[in-house]
């Protein structure tokens, strides 16, 4: 009875946070938003990577939270994968932000971010709660 109750709070919260996008489309978002996308070639080609992230953040969701039910001895590295994965992206979009002229965000704003993600993550058996902030700048600790 209690993995029943586990596999439907995994499933409803699966189905809630898939409207949740990554920090690498919110940035593009917000770039298009006020025409800096396409500032130059170079924007245009990293603004380009914003659908494999989108990709992963997807997986993130949708996987996420059946492994962690369904393999509870491997939720270290579910944690450190979604860790590397939350990495990748937020760097992806400071990596945008900086080929099209904006300031990058800082190495230390991601890292604080990672770690916090990783911690919510831990503390909610490595399910991921973030959601979609349309600026990338002033988000995601929550993404």
């Amino acid at each position: 009875m209690n993995s029943s109750i586990k596999a439907i709070t995994a499933l409803l919260l699966g189905i809630t946070l898939t409207g949740c996008s990554s920090v690498s489309k919110d940035t593009a978002w917000t770039m298009w938003s006020d025409g800096s996308a396409t500032a130059s070639v170079e924007c245009a080609s990293a603004v380009e990577t914003v659908e494999t992230h989108e990709n992963l953040k997807l997986g993130r969701l949708v996987a996420t939270p059946i492994l962690s039910i369904a393999t509870a001895g491997l939720l270290p590295v579910i944690v450190g994968a979604n860790a590397a994965l939350d990495y990748a992206d937020r760097k992806n979009a400071s990596n945008m932000m900086e080929a099209c002229g904006k300031e990058p965000l800082k190495e230390e704003k991601i890292l604080a971010d990672v770690g916090t993600n990783t911690a919510i993550n831990i503390a909610l058996g490595s399910i991921d709660v973030g959601g979609a902030i349309p600026s990338a700048v002033t988000a995601n600790a929550t993404n």
